[in-house]
């Protein structure tokens, strides 16, 4: 069982990406959350093209940083009042909506002797993190009168919540409310901070408003490809990742199973079909080591059954070639498998650096 990871494949999505938005003056924060800060990882996305990079927990800051990656860091998730003398000392930016939390990274940074830099972040249909708009403008001039705290600008998040898409609308939402603010403080915006990954469809149709600048991309860089994929992207990769899973069983079984039926291990009703006999192995992984939903078998007429948490069940009895005991069979992960195999400390990981 393990993750492989080819930092050269993240290298050069994250390059095209890069190039893919420079000319419309917008620039990638590349995302290392997914990977948990693996330096390995950052330092692709860095020769990649990206400047600043953007985690959401301190712990893979940290990690970050002694490794000796000194670039600009963002942090993702809204801080903590706990965290803000951390905030402050490793990362030069973080996105915000509570003026409390804001108030104490302003004696945080004070204390430090520098500034730090904040986003606002402004609710736009998701229902996440941010002020709602009509709040924006009263906010971020309660930020800008904080001494040690720069606001740099406005930012907003959808999807990951809600699941509502970008579109040309809320997005420009956004520059309206920046807008606002500017002419509210007599101040120019230095960043307005559009979303991540799924907002690139705005780029390829065209419709992401001129005056977005910035994009917080993670999926895209390591996965090649939109979310949802919706829309080409311009990268050469969308196989940096590869899970591999030992057979451990392999035996035809009734598909159906004999007995009553409840909810599994973890809670979940499951609805069976009658498919009669099947070849079936059993893999030596399971949900305990990553989202097994999450995986697509790479070998020819495989499909995944279920999963417990130590056990993967596929249906072999297409595969081509035959599976057989010992083996390994070849998975690659979505945005959710690599996300938690990554968080798992007992996943082994074989990590290939960029080229030379």
């Amino acid at each position: 069982m393990r993750i492989e990871v080819d930092c050269e494949r993240i290298r050069r999505n994250t390059e095209a990406l890069v190039s893919w938005c420079a000319p419309r003056g917008i620039e990638i924060v590349g995302i290392t959350k997914a990977c948990c800060g693996h330096p390995e990882v950052a330092r692709a996305m860095l020769a990649g093209g990206v400047r600043m990079l953007g985690e959401s927990r301190l712990v893979n800051v940290a990690r970050l940083r002694q490794a000796g990656i000194d670039a600009d860091m963002m942090l993702l998730r809204l801080p903590a009042l706990s965290e803000v003398e951390q905030v402050v000392a490793l990362t030069q930016v973080s996105l915000n909506s509570q003026i409390e939390t804001v108030r104490a990274l302003s004696e945080a940074a004070m204390a430090r002797g520098v500034v730090h830099q904040v986003i606002l972040m402004v609710e736009t249909g998701d229902r996440r993190e941010g002020v709602m708009p009509e709040d924006a403008v009263q906010v971020a001039r309660q930020m800008h009168e904080l001494p040690g705290v720069d606001l740099a600008g406005i930012g907003t998040n959808v999807l990951c919540i809600g699941g509502v898409l970008p579109t040309r609308e809320n997005t420009r939402l956004l520059v309206d409310i920046a807008e606002a603010i500017e002419r509210d403080l007599g101040i120019e915006l230095r960043v307005i901070s559009g979303g991540h990954t799924s907002n690139l469809m705005l780029i390829a149709t065209e419709e992401l408003p001129a005056r977005i600048n910035q994009l917080r991309i993670g999926h895209g860089i390591l996965l090649g490809c939109d979310d949802p994929p919706l829309y080409p992207l311009p990268c050469p990769y969308q196989d940096a990742f590869t899970v591999y899973a030992e057979v451990i069983e392999v035996l035809s079984k009734p598909s159906l199973p004999e007995g009553p039926v409840m909810v599994d291990a973890f809670g979940r009703k499951p609805h069976w079909e009658d498919l009669g006999v099947r070849r079936r192995a059993i893999l030596a992984i399971g949900e305990q080591d990553l989202r097994t939903e999450a995986l697509r078998p790479l070998r020819p007429g495989v499909s995944i059954v279920s999963a417990s948490s130590d056990h993967l069940v596929v249906d072999v009895t297409e595969a081509d070639p035959p599976v057989r005991l010992g083996e390994e069979l070849a998975f690659r992960p979505a945005y959710g498998a690599i996300a938690t195999a990554m968080a798992n400390a007992d996943m082994p990981k074989v990590v290939k650096p960029i080229l030379e």
